[in-house]
């Protein structure tokens, strides 16, 4: 299987600068993926009906897929995203061209509006592929401080994994091709094994933990967050 290290979701401030710049060689190597935002009118049987049709992912090309389902802060009823990683962005955006989500067969598309589908780079990738309750969040930062910024949220990372919080992982991420719906963001994402282990978290910065010195420095260079919402994701595919 080809290598993976990869999600974490990021929408895109200005695209080209951010790639162009420092980051795009930490962004190297370290995979890609694309997602499929859709609202379903039933969530678990559109969810049944993609999990049985895994010739779709050997077809696109895949190395892992799964889905995110928004539980909180929800745009619309049945808000889902399907998602896609692959070991680099050129299998991402080759993968993409070989399916239109937009032109789906009758039965699959009666179960669902399409939104939209963007292809995603890590800035700061996922220490592994490890999908379970998540915390989504589109932000606003400064290309002056993008780079602190990465840097103080994997050293938050490792502080809240010192302090007990085994399963936490954090990534950050710039779309492309997202359309007005990811332009002038990054997507930022926070994760936990489970809701119990998340809350724990959020518990343990509320007891005044240490580690929240380091994530109130992080919160200081948001300018804006434009969306938050709270996510549970599930790994379904892995490519032979």
């Amino acid at each position: 299987m080809k290598k993976l290290i990869l999600l974490i979701w990021v929408a895109a401030y200005s695209t080209v600068p951010a790639l162009a710049d420092d980051h795009a060689s930490e962004s190297a190597g370290n995979g890609a993926f694309t997602t499929l935002f859709v609202a379903a009118k039933d969530v678990e049987e559109y969810i049944k009906s993609v999990k049985s049709n895994p010739s779709l992912f050997e077809a696109i090309g895949t190395d892992a897929a799964g889905y995110c389902e928004t539980i909180s802060g929800r745009d619309d009823v049945g808000q889902l995203m399907i998602w896609n990683a692959f070991s680099s962005v050129t299998d991402a955006l080759v993968g993409a061209s070989k399916y239109d989500a937009s032109k789906a067969p009758a039965d699959m598309a009666s179960q669902r509006t399409f939104k939209y589908a963007t292809t995603w780079a890590p800035l700061k990738p996922f220490a592994r592929l490890d999908p379970g309750y998540e915390r989504a969040m589109r932000i606003k930062i400064s290309s002056e401080n993008l780079p602190v910024f990465i840097a103080t949220i994997s050293k938050m990372e490792r502080e809240i994994i010192a302090a007990g919080h085994e399963s936490f992982m954090n990534g950050l991420f710039v779309a492309m091709g997202g359309g007005v719906h990811e332009a002038g963001t990054y997507y930022l994402k926070s994760i936990t094994s489970s809701v119990e282990t998340h809350g724990a978290v959020i518990d343990d910065y509320f007891a005044g933990a240490a580690w929240g010195a380091t994530y109130n420095e992080a919160s200081a260079m948001i300018d804006e967050v434009v969306n938050d919402q709270f996510e549970v994701c599930e790994q379904f595919y892995t490519a032979e």
